[in-house]
């Protein structure tokens, strides 16, 4: 099952492939801190002897969300069985997992994700459980602020291939350039944020570069990629692994670059010193905050 197939309809959530809200047993009843804006690091800084600032970069920081659910049970024994269920989903000291909703009104009315985990969690035991309707607030943690599409997006790139340019037929024979197809596609972030894609280069192919004409940056690599490898550049982490495991950022030259995929369609285009049959695989997520 992939994540967030447990979501079908709105209201819905699902989190380490536990389903609640929707006419689950568990009743979403708030829900604060998706839409709120995070905190934001300012790099302002103060003014000698003048009113006001320099205006520096502002970078967000994590995003916290609180869920508040009412828990139904028929029984003691359905109460009971609820409560560790949703108490195992929510265990503390996990690596960040997609807590993944659909909400009217966020991001496009489509399924989204945040990556996170539970830091906080509050049960009291008190006239609501007596009734068996009791009431559990959990507080998730975010490191990356970031609501992501459910889904994937993919789109593959190959290397341009080489035409002819002006000829004539006289001898010597004599070309006036060629030209090149190919090599170039459209990202598209259907978002209101920039996102980080993932490429995966795979060899034969020598100094391979990623250009983002659309923002003007270029990823360059010098180096090598043999047949049956490949270099997985991860643009959110500033990664570059050969085969997924073993580092290569040694290889990038001074002038490169990790681009992000800003809201709208980006152009995008795969180089490399000579044509072959290498391929360039994006992977994204639409992302909004």
């Amino acid at each position: 099952m992939a994540l967030g197939d447990l979501v079908t309809a709105d209201w819905e959530a699902e989190y380490q492939s536990f389903a609640f809200g929707g006419d689950s047993a568990f009743a979403l009843a708030q829900l604060d801190g998706i839409v709120s804006l995070p905190d934001v690091n300012s790099g302002d800084s103060g003014r000698l002897i003048r009113h006001g600032l320099h205006a520096g970069d502002d970078y967000l920081t994590g995003r916290t969300v609180t869920i508040t659910m009412e828990v139904y049970g028929a029984t003691d024994a359905a109460l009971e069985t609820s409560i560790q269920n949703l108490l195992t989903a929510f265990k503390p000291g996990e690596s960040e997992s997609g807590l993944v909703f659909q909400i009217p009104g966020v991001a496009n009315g489509n399924k989204f994700l945040l990556w996170s985990r539970p830091r906080r969690r509050s049960v009291p035991i008190n006239l609501e459980w007596f009734h068996r309707v009791p009431v559990i607030t959990i507080e998730m943690a975010a490191t990356d602020p970031r609501l992501y599409a459910a889904a994937e997006s993919t789109q593959g790139l190959g290397l341009p291939t080489a035409g002819g340019g002006m000829e004539f037929n006289e001898v010597p024979n004599i070309t006036f350039g060629t030209t090149s197809t190919g090599g170039e596609e459209t990202l598209n972030n259907a978002g209101t944020f920039k996102t980080s894609p993932v490429f995966k280069i795979t060899g034969p192919v020598t100094d391979p570069r990623l250009v983002n004409v659309t923002a003007g940056k270029t990823f360059h690599w010098e180096g090598t990629v043999s047949s049956g490898d490949f270099l997985l550049v991860d643009m959110g982490t500033r990664t570059v692994l050969l085969n997924g495991t073993a580092s290569r950022y040694s290889g990038l030259t001074g002038a490169s670059e990790f681009w992000d995929l800003s809201p709208g369609d980006s152009s995008v285009q795969y180089r490399a010193a000579a044509y072959t049959a290498s391929t360039a695989t994006a992977t994204w997520r639409s992302a909004w905050v």
